[in-house]
């Protein structure tokens, strides 16, 4: 079972995950988890879908997204929570950031192609069903296409920081992500600050609108969540929690639940909230 109340960050296929919607609610109800927050990459897509599936299993699902954004050129991730996702803001973001994702996707397989390791990137397109297209799944395919053994050596290899297929995505400041989030009656909150050693960005991130910090995550050691938890309470920033379970899709068992906020910690995210956006968190 669950050893958490909520796990505030997941992913579907509706982004890079490797389960639906509706199987990653399927699986947080099997695990115990009593809320479940979507976060997929740069869309809200599948949102609809697993909350029908929560209302259904007595799983409360909260509509989110986790956007991205860049300082300079370090990548920086904004979740957000209890957004409306419908709102045309919102809508007009994830859709612009989707098609200069096929743009970049195109390009991948060019570069690809050109260092001797040719994929069918119409393929991987197709097979994402309409999700948002990442590099898992190139790497996915270079895998089935007998370029590379794994993951890490798909990255290694072609797809990461410097390598010949690596192609920077779009460029959106945190300022833009966090309005779009706010806009849409959401709280933004910075995602794991341990990745990529983000710590001195938080103040900055907090100065953009970010509301607070996801303090426990499955990249996040015991040493790395007492530094973040003691950050957020000595200068009052909300606290999140998450697994970042992308399914089975980096060859790693599903961790949802073993990551998030316990019953306590899940009341206070919610005053958080409500003190944010000024209305209760459904």
């Amino acid at each position: 079972m669950a050893r958490y109340h909520a796990d505030l960050h997941c992913h579907s296929t509706a982004s890079d995950g490797s389960d639906p919607p509706a199987r990653v609610v399927e699986r947080a109800k099997e695990r115990g988890l009593h809320v479940l927050a979507l976060t997929d990459h740069d869309t809200v897509a599948g949102v609809a879908e697993a909350q029908e599936a929560g209302r259904r299993l007595g799983v409360q699902v909260i509509a989110g997204t986790e956007l991205t954004c860049y300082i300079g050129k370090r990548e920086i991730h904004v979740l957000g929570y209890g957004i409306d996702i419908n709102h045309p803001g919102l809508k007009n973001h994830c859709e612009a950031f989707q098609a200069k994702r096929i743009e970049r996707a195109q390009l991948i397989g060019q570069r690809l192609a050109q260092a001797g390791a040719p994929i069918d990137i119409d393929a991987v397109m197709r097979n994402a069903d309409g999700g948002v297209i990442g590099r898992p799944h190139i790497a996915k395919a270079l895998m089935e296409a007998g370029h590379v053994k794994d993951f890490q050596e798909a990255f290694d290899r072609f797809l990461g920081d410097g390598k010949p297929a690596n192609v920077p995505k779009l460029e959106v400041s945190p300022q833009e992500c966090v309005a779009v989030i706010r806009e849409a009656g959401g709280m933004a909150i910075m995602a794991h600050p341990a990745l990529g050693d983000q710590f001195d960005l938080i103040d900055t991130m907090i100065a953009a609108g970010c509301s607070g910090v996801e303090v426990c995550h499955s990249a996040h050691d015991e040493a790395t969540q007492n530094r973040l938890h003691a950050i957020v309470i000595d200068r009052g920033y909300a606290h999140s929690g998450g697994s970042d379970c992308h399914g089975t899709v980096k060859g790693c068992e599903p961790i949802l639940g073993n990551y998030g906020l316990n019953a306590q910690q899940w009341k206070k995210f919610t005053a958080a909230f409500e003190r944010a956006t000024g209305r209760p968190l459904t």
